[in-house]
């Protein structure tokens, strides 16, 4: 592979994916995912997180041109922006235009939903939508930015006639997900993977017999680990401090095409509800 000076690790990595060994490409869908444990974590303890050799994460870091894991981690974090204080995300310049920031952040935005498209695991989705059809009701679980995209999903789903659940405050969340039994599904989401009240949800109601599903950036997470389905997020450009923003965007992407999957599977049910919600929007608006 040729030096990655001129690139972004990330673009990199993604581009050369397919060249890569099997084992090599483990470790690449794992930095993809959770690149920013790569600069909290030593060599050794990344090995552990991904379950392979600390010799393999060496070898990863020097197919890309680099003297190994040290040389790999100082390039990542100056791309994920952990050496720089600049308020905005890397690429954006004090000097740009309103409408030259504007445009640069909905490219970005764009390229990461490319991105997941290119990535994201075909068979997770299509286990999720099966797991969501097979569903009497869906609680979805999240906190901070991610609680935004949960209530969301519950809003897209009621609308096409499918019984949905968020709360947003904690102790709601989880005497939420409590309720959930079986035949019912507890949908987890959290970039890191690792927040508390999504993670003790999906547990409670797997301890119910209820499926799980989470939808986060770390595939090696402890929500992972309570989930029969896990739904791993990508993104082209990371930051360290983007407030969830982005990654906001690229989860509520992935649940606004499984929700509209869910309504071609079950057209004509679908399209009632639809019908009935128009009917029922104009008589609130305008009367009979």
């Amino acid at each position: 592979m040729q030096n990655t000076e001129n690139y972004g690790i990330l673009l990199y990595i993604q581009n050369n994916y397919k060249n890569l060994t099997n084992s090599l490409q483990k470790i690449a869908v794992s930095i993809l995912a959770a690149p920013s444990k790569v600069v909290d974590n030593t060599a050794s303890e990344l090995s552990k997180d991904i379950d392979v050799s600390e010799a393999s994460i060496v070898r990863f870091c020097q197919s890309l041109g680099f003297k190994g894991y040290a040389d790999f981690k100082i390039k990542l974090a100056k791309d994920l922006g952990a050496d720089n204080t600049e308020p905005v995300p890397s690429g954006i310049k004090r000097t740009d235009s309103s409408w030259d920031v504007i445009s640069k952040v909905m490219q970005s935005e764009c390229e990461d939903i490319r991105f997941t498209l290119d990535m994201i695991d075909k068979e997770s989705l299509i286990t999720c939508l099966e797991l969501i059809c097979a569903s009497n009701r869906i609680g979805f679980f999240g906190v901070g930015s991610s609680a935004i995209v949960a209530s969301n999903a519950k809003e897209h789903f009621l609308h096409y006639g499918k019984v949905a659940q968020a709360e947003q405050e904690g102790m709601s969340q989880i005497v939420l997900a409590n309720s959930l039994h079986t035949n019912d599904l507890a949908f987890g989401i959290s970039i890191s993977g690792q927040s508390k009240i999504p993670l003790q949800a999906l547990r409670i109601a797997k301890e119910n017999g209820a499926k799980t599903v989470c939808l986060t950036q770390n595939p090696r997470s402890s929500l992972a680990e309570y989930s029969d389905c896990v739904l791993i997020a990508y993104r082209k450009s990371n930051s360290l401090d983007d407030l969830g923003t982005a990654s906001r965007i690229v989860h509520t992407s992935i649940i606004d095409a499984i929700v509209v999957a869910y309504a071609a599977r079950n057209w004509d049910a679908a399209a009632q509800h639809t019908r009935t919600n128009r009917r029922n929007f104009r008589i609130q608006q305008f009367g009979e």
